[in-house]
């Protein structure tokens, strides 16, 4: 009995405290208004379960109709301020490192990374990398380096011997396949197998509560974080070594080598910096690349209009090609409506 008064007095207070502490914030601060919701837990729970729904606008709306725009809550440890409002997210996004400076929770931030470009508080570094890699993708690049080694990679994944497949699924082991060519010129085989297992079970912590000694998802995530950092690391110290014989390949790592080569005197990169680049890119691209690509398949089986007329450019630039000829880039840039619908997503 003593025992259970004990328990119940001590969750009281832990619930008196964190309402009292949250009181104090949002005064203190002068936060928009809105609900801080369970100790520690916050709104998590309702959040995560709300995007793992088939409408997560709901825990948005209700929110909306009751504080405003823009409310107050508690999510992923900390608390925050989110915002439904179109007009002020351009305007945050067109003033970061200005008048706003870009952060993650605590637990994504372990996750990423402490140097991940995700993180990066050095607006010129920020600036450097993030033009580095738009340059890495730009069309010259693409045309000149990449276009080949794309085509043949993408056309390995489309033979289905099933006649059902999971499409979500399908898209994900393409863009994780692409993306790790891109960062490191390495072919799908046995190691990417490895690492794309433990990418999974890392990306699987983002959706997780982030409490180490009561999610075991979390804890797998840090797990597996340290084992893809430390075969990055591994990757890109052979890279210099082989970088310093003059072979330096067509690639992220590639790019950022030559770029680190180029600014004698000036700030290089670590190991760990790279590593922890590669990762933001994996994290940052490989979700949005696939989630992409379904959703545009979906939407053009919805819209057979749409899919008779893409399927008619392709079947031209497919007779043009006969007996499985590689794609050049002047049948790609004759793809006029398949880079209208592309352009959409």
């Amino acid at each position: 009995m003593d025992l259970f008064i004990s328990i119940t007095l001590t969750i009281f207070i832990i619930i008196l405290v964190h309402h009292l502490h949250a009181i104090h914030l949002r005064r203190k601060k002068n936060l928009p208004p809105g609900q801080y919701g369970l100790p520690l837990i916050g709104e998590t729970l309702q959040l995560m379960s709300a995007f793992k729904s088939d409408n997560p606008q709901p825990f948005i709306e209700r929110r909306v109709a009751r504080f405003g725009l823009i409310f107050t809550t508690h999510l992923f440890g900390e608390p925050t301020v989110f915002s439904a409002d179109p007009d002020f997210n351009r305007f945050v996004l067109q003033n970061e490192f200005k008048l706003f400076e870009s952060s993650y929770p605590t637990s994504i931030s372990h996750l990423v990374g402490k140097h991940s470009l995700l993180l990066m508080k050095d607006g010129n570094l920020h600036k450097r990398l993030h033009t580095l890699t738009i340059n890495f993708v730009g069309a010259a690049n693409v045309r000149d380096h990449l276009f080949g080694g794309i085509d043949s990679l993408i056309s390995s994944f489309l033979n289905f011997n099933d006649g059902k497949i999971f499409l979500m699924d399908e898209t994900k082991k393409i863009a994780f396949a692409l993306t790790v060519k891109l960062l490191m010129s390495i072919e799908p085989c046995d190691w990417t197998e490895s690492l794309k297992k433990e990418y999974f079970i890392l990306i699987a912590g983002f959706f997780a509560l982030p409490l180490p000694f009561f999610s075991t998802t979390y804890t797998r995530a840090m797990k597996a974080r340290g084992k893809v950092a430390k075969e990055l690391t591994l990757v890109v110290k052979q890279r210099r070594i082989e970088n310093g014989q003059g072979n330096n390949k067509k690639d992220i790592i590639g790019a950022l080598l030559h770029e680190e080569a180029g600014r004698r005197g000036g700030r290089v990169f670590s190991d760990e910096e790279i590593a922890d680049f590669l990762v933001a890119i994996l994290v940052a691209g490989l979700e949005t690349t696939s989630s992409s690509m379904t959703i545009a398949i979906k939407l053009l089986t919805d819209n057979p209009l749409a899919l008779a007329q893409l399927k008619e450019e392709q079947d031209k630039i497919k007779a043009k090609n006969d007996n499985g000829k590689a794609l050049h880039w002047d049948d790609y840039k004759s793809m006029v409506f398949t880079q209208c619908v592309s352009q959409l997503f």
